[in-house]
C-alpha cells in the first residue's frame, strides 16, 4: 500500500499537507503526534473510508481495521460479530476467539463482556478478515495500563504468527516500540511526517 497525499482539508482548513506513507505485509509502521494533528483522518484516508483528498492511494492489499472504540454489533453475540462483518464461517471464528482469550464466550453478547474482552473480540474480528495489513486507531487508549500491555502483547505476538503489516496511530511512543514499529511524526499545519 503507498499514499502520495497532496492536501486534506475540511471545508477551508487544510489538515494534512503533503506526505507519503508505503507499508507492506510483514511491516509495522506508528503514526504519532498530538491530539487533533490529523492521525486518524490519515488513518482513514489509508483504509477508503475517506477518499475526499488530493492524492493517491496505491495497493491491492486486504486491510482489517480496528477503531478506537470496539464498535461491536450489540444484538449478536462474539461469534455472530466476527462472521457478519469477515465472511469467514463459525469454525474459524471460535478459533480466533479461542486465539485472543475469549473461549467460552462464544455466546455472550456485547454487553455481556467487560470493556478489554469487548476489545479482544474486536481484535479476533480484524485478524479473522485475514488481512495484509491492520490498521488500528489507538486501540488502546481507554483501557488501563495492564490491559493496555496485555492487549499490544497480544496484538505483537497474532501479527507475529499471521504475518500482517501494521500501521498504529497513537499518541505513546512505547506503543510504538512495543510493536516494533518504526515511528512517523506527524506536525505542523497543515500537518506533515516531521524529521527526527
Amino acid at each position: 500500500m503507498r499514499l502520495d497525499l497532496e492536501a486534506k482539508s475540511f471545508g477551508p482548513r487544510q489538515v494534512l499537507g503533503t506526505l507519503t506513507l508505503s507499508v507492506t505485509r510483514g511491516e509495522r509502521l506508528a503514526i504519532l503526534g498530538p491530539s487533533g494533528i490529523g492521525k486518524s483522518t490519515l488513518l482513514r484516508i489509508l483504509a477508503g473510508l475517506d477518499r475526499q483528498y488530493q492524492g493517491q492511494l496505491q495497493g491491492a492489499e486486504r486491510l482489517a481495521m480496528v477503531f478506537q472504540e470496539a464498535v461491536l454489533l450489540p444484538w449478536r453475540d462474539a461469534v455472530a460479530n466476527i462472521t457478519l462483518p469477515t465472511g469467514c464461517d463459525a469454525t474459524t471464528a471460535r478459533d480466533w476467539l479461542s486465539e485472543v482469550g475469549l473461549e467460552g464466550h462464544e455466546t455472550k453478547f456485547p454487553r455481556q463482556l467487560s470493556v478489554g474482552q469487548q476489545r479482544r473480540l474486536a481484535l479476533a474480528r480484524a485478524f479473522a478478515a485475514g488481512p495484509d495489513i491492520l490498521l488500528m486507531d489507538e486501540p488502546f487508549a481507554s483501557l488501563d495500563a495492564a490491559t493496555a500491555a496485555r492487549m499490544l502483547a497480544l496484538t505483537d505476538a497474532l501479527l507475529n504468527r499471521t504475518g500482517a503489516g501494521a500501521v498504529l496511530v497513537t499518541h505513546d511512543p512505547a506503543e510504538a516500540r512495543t510493536l516494533g514499529a518504526l515511528a512517523l511524526h506527524l506536525g505542523g499545519c497543515p500537518a506533515r511526517f516531521q524529521k527526527d
